[in-house]
């Protein structure tokens, strides 16, 4: 497996799904806590929690499919969850979408030569993990280790799949603009739900020929 090209693909579609909240919220989900179609069918308000620990704030997921289990949330992630169900009640369910839609918007964000489902994503992510694990067991039953280990390891707990900053916006939309051979600064600005000026920085520095105009 080419695990540069499957976090590119993952980057990809948490970048892309950016256009719709919900629909970013249900990624970030999987991405993040690794999340089946099953428990996401079943997370709730309530299933969140902030904890503490030697004086740092941390954030679970509470997920039940077959069995419960605790798993680890980024901070964005959290905070993206917060807004998305600041009306709902604590016992009411955060997303209402079928097995069938969840792979559905899984499947219209990913790029355009690789179409991912639920599964595939997770098992994308699976595999990155593994990596990084140096032939190491990780007992994800054990909450603060898994915390631990996905502090130091998953991209996203560092902000790293995430477009805030430049250099880590610089890489993506290369990549981006190279895979989708889009060179219009307008047009991925639109796609990824991002400032125009910020793209239109990166494809100057890089010298790329894009088709759009500044007014």
């Amino acid at each position: 497996m080419d695990l540069l090209r499957v976090e590119y693909d993952i980057r990809h579609i948490l970048a892309v799904s950016r256009k719709n909240i919900n629909e970013h919220a249900l990624i970030r989900i999987i991405v993040s806590s690794l999340a089946s179609k099953e428990e996401i069918l079943n997370v709730t308000k309530r299933d969140f929690r902030k904890i503490e620990r030697n004086g740092n704030e941390f954030y679970t997921v509470r997920l039940k499919g077959g069995k419960t289990r605790i798993m680890p949330v980024d901070t964005k992630t959290y905070e993206i969850i917060l807004d998305i169900c600041k009306d709902k009640r604590n016992k009411e369910k955060i997303f209402n979408y079928t097995i069938e839609e969840m792979d559905e918007i899984i499947s219209k964000n990913s790029p355009p030569d690789k179409k991912y489902d639920v599964e595939r994503l997770r098992n994308g992510v699976s595999e990155i993990l593994k990596d990084c694990m140096f032939f190491e067991d990780i007992d994800f039953e054990d909450l603060y280790k898994t915390i631990d280990f996905l502090q130091d390891f998953h991209p996203m707990y560092s902000g790293m799949w995430d477009l805030e900053d430049d250099e880590v916006l610089e890489d993506f939309v290369l990549n981006f603009s190279k895979i989708t051979g889009i060179r219009d600064a307008k047009k991925i600005a639109e796609l990824l739900n991002e400032d125009v000026d910020r793209i239109d920085g990166v494809l100057s520095k890089r010298g790329v020929v894009w088709n759009w105009q500044r007014l």
